[in-house]
């Protein structure tokens, strides 16, 4: 990651009233690079690799005030929660066969946001949808 990378998190925290510490920049770091929603004991195992000493329960009390903050957010999936960066608005599309998690830009359901609000008056909140279905990949192996 380079040096703008790290400054942007930092500024992130900073930006929510969080303090820049190594524990947390390390945590959003290991995020970013992960480029997927994270559990804290498979978060935990990536970021021991260059913070040797951070126990599990150090990463459990960050992410959760870094979730507090809106720094991350979290998903239920597959029985754990998930971890990821609230850096850009979106849902949650799980498929139902293999469990996979992708990310949909926010963008992406605004028009079904404003159906559903216009048809029964129900506001939906504007991020973090989790829509289950079925991928590309389970949908070809159920039609074969």
């Amino acid at each position: 990651m380079g040096r703008s990378e790290e400054a942007d998190l930092g500024e992130t925290l900073t930006r929510l009233g969080l303090r820049k510490t190594v524990p947390r920049l390390t945590i959003l770091t290991a995020l970013r690079d992960a480029a997927t929603h994270l559990s804290v004991p498979r978060l935990h195992r990536l970021v021991i690799s260059t913070y040797e000493t951070i126990s599990v329960s150090t990463v459990y009390r960050n992410v959760t005030v870094m979730t507090a903050r809106g720094v991350l957010h979290s998903v239920d999936h597959a029985g754990e929660t998930l971890f990821g960066l609230s850096t850009t608005p979106h849902h949650h599309l799980i498929c139902r066969r293999c469990d996979v998690l992708v990310e949909l830009p926010a963008d992406h359901l605004a028009t079904a946001e404003a159906t559903v609000m216009e048809s029964t008056g129900f506001a939906m909140d504007p991020v973090g949808q989790v829509l289950r279905g079925h991928c590309r990949r389970c949908r070809r192996a159920l039609l074969a």
